[in-house]
């Protein structure tokens, strides 16, 4: 038996009119008609009573109609059953992430997922905030792992709280504080990031502003490192990246609560392809890496 006629049937029962029927499934009236005269010879016996203005089920027919929509109901859970598993066969995902994500987080994620479904493509860029932004409107990428402030129109996904260190050479004044006041910092020499790069630092200078003596401006966390080794001044990096700093240098947390959050940007995680929502439940469970 076809399924059509199953799907004709249930629908007939629904809007009780052949024309509208017809009309919602894409066929000529006649055709609809053929499909329930054929599946009444099938089975044998009448299922609906056609009235001038209205169809209603037969007493039969409520015992049939039960198994068609079951039937139905399989069938559309195959099918999309089907969809999920071949997008998750192949296709590509473009990841836009911070540094300090890159360094601590999304490689572990993206081997977790890439060991599971290794036919998927995933190309991984490295921005700043502000550039990840960009490429989420224009589409460069797929998924950003960043900070709350996503576009306007995309959905933030967050995944944990990142403290902000203040970074020193071990034998600078401040090295004595246990907890470093934001006080402390009026004055100092101090290495400013740049635009776009400034994000670790504004979770500080919003709650708790203060002025520096500002010596360099950097962008990479890298250079920020090397210049605080080299004596040139203290800064400010994530907590994770301070797994990083060599024996020169030292981080102190600060004399108050400042942090990140951060997260997945996307567009629409409901719309979001099988595969791009299989990432995102292994990033939100990858959280016990940290």
């Amino acid at each position: 038996m076809s399924l059509a006629k199953y799907r004709a049937f249930i629908k007939i029962v629904e809007l009780g009119s052949l024309t509208k029927t017809a009309k919602q499934l894409g066929y000529s009236q006649p055709g609809i008609s053929h499909m329930i005269d054929s599946l009444e010879a099938e089975i044998g016996f009448p299922l609906l009573i056609r009235n001038k203005d209205f169809m209603v089920p037969t007493e039969n027919g409520k015992k049939i109609l039960y198994y068609c929509n079951q039937i139905i109901k399989n069938e559309d859970s195959l099918q999309e059953t089907a969809l999920s598993i071949n997008g998750l066969i192949s296709g590509n995902i473009k990841i836009g992430a911070l540094n300090s994500m890159l360094v601590n987080f999304v490689p572990k994620v993206v081997c977790d997922f890439s060991s599971a479904y290794p036919n998927i493509e995933i190309q991984i860029r490295e921005h700043s905030f502000m550039e990840i932004q960009d490429c989420l409107r224009n589409g460069t990428i797929d998924i950003g792992f960043m900070n709350e402030y996503v576009p306007k129109g995309f959905e933030f996904i967050p995944l944990f709280q990142d403290p902000v260190c203040l970074v020193m050479r071990y034998d600078h004044p401040l090295a004595s504080y246990e907890k470093v006041p934001v006080g402390a910092l009026n004055g100092c020499d101090f290495l400013m990031p740049l635009s776009g790069y400034d994000d670790v630092l504004n979770a500080v200078l919003q709650k708790e502003p203060f002025s520096p003596n500002i010596k360099h401006y950097v962008a990479s966390d890298a250079a920020v490192i090397e210049m605080v080794s080299n004596n040139l001044g203290v800064s400010v990096l994530s907590r994770l990246q301070v797994k990083l700093l060599p024996d020169t240098v030292i981080s102190k947390d600060f004399a108050g609560d400042f942090y990140r959050t951060l997260g997945i940007a996307v567009k629409s995680l409901k719309n979001a392809t099988p595969a791009l929502k299989e990432f995102v439940r292994i990033s939100q469970e990858a959280q016990s890496y940290l």
